[in-house]
């Protein structure tokens, strides 16, 4: 039940190696979670600028009692929480300002997420319902490949930001350009480059909430994805990091490909963006209805 004296209220950056380590209970289970505040912590040790327009929120600051956690990024949003019942997510998802259209990613609580649309009358611009799928440290560090004389793995460059944001078929529901670079910049990536010819032939990027993404290929049917997921997944496994990936659930032929290299399933992501809220929508029936 929504209080009227809820806030969305910032963790400072000073707290969110406290965040993180809430999420270090029943390891690996809440994994994503700490990943993804990990990876804004190293950020802005990078950047420090960027935590005057990163919101990291909280309810009421009380993110200690159950770690619940709102990032907005731009017009990128993760949730996550440590309350079984959801409803300390929920009210806060009710404060959010829905005026504005954000990307649900890699979200583990769709449920909530999708009746807080209702109430608030969203309409749904992009909706992907995912398997996650999970390779353990221990099994990514014995991942082998081999790779021919003339081609070569290695890290991507960001001024290939670009080339890789134009190939990319879903490129008018997630981030643009600058949000791939930063991920170039800051994260680790994996890409197939060829002798003499300047673009990658394949590409693989860990994203925010430490899972693979924009995984891309110029040629099907030649082993180039799974060379670039494995090199990663290695890459990971050697820094200390098991490795997650988001798969469409109707994508089959990904499916196959993470589940023959040795993930394995372990539960459901959604893909979600909102349509901006209509300026004349009148919140009166929605303040009844969460209040109960």
């Amino acid at each position: 039940m929504q209080n009227d004296d809820d806030a969305l209220v910032r963790i400072p950056a000073s707290a969110w190696e406290q965040l993180r380590d809430l999420y270090r209970q029943d390891w690996p289970r809440h994994e994503i979670a700490f990943n993804n505040v990990q990876n804004y912590i190293r950020w802005i040790e990078h950047d420090p600028q960027i935590s005057t327009t990163l919101l990291v929120y909280s309810l009421n600051g009380t993110w200690r009692q159950n770690g619940t956690y709102i990032i907005v990024d731009h017009t990128d949003m993760f949730v996550y929480t440590l309350d079984t019942s959801g409803e300390t997510l929920k009210r806060m998802l009710h404060l959010v300002d829905w005026h504005h259209s954000y990307l649900m990613n890699m979200c583990l609580y769709r449920a909530p997420v999708l009746e807080v649309y209702r109430l608030h009358r969203l309409e749904i611009a992009f909706d992907s319902t995912d398997l996650l799928y999970h390779l353990p440290q221990q099994v990514a560090l014995h991942l082998r490949y081999d790779l021919p004389d003339d081609l070569t793995l290695k890290r991507i460059p960001p001024h290939y930001a670009a080339y890789i944001y134009n190939q990319w078929l879903n490129k008018s529901v997630g981030s643009k350009e600058y949000f791939i670079e930063r991920l170039l910049r800051w994260n680790y990536s994996m890409g197939l480059f060829a002798e003499g010819v300047h673009e990658p032939l394949a590409w693989c990027i860990r994203t925010q909430n430490g899972a693979l993404g924009l995984l891309g290929v110029v040629a099907q049917r030649k082993g180039y994805g799974s060379l670039v997921i494995k090199a990663l997944a290695r890459r990971l496994a050697e820094q200390g990091h098991s490795t997650y990936a988001s798969v469409r659930r109707t994508n089959t032929a990904s499916r196959r490909l993470f589940e023959k290299l040795g993930f394995r399933v372990v539960g459901e992501a959604s893909w979600l963006k909102n349509m901006k809220k209509s300026s004349t929508f009148d919140g009166s029936e929605l303040r009844k209805a969460i209040k109960g």
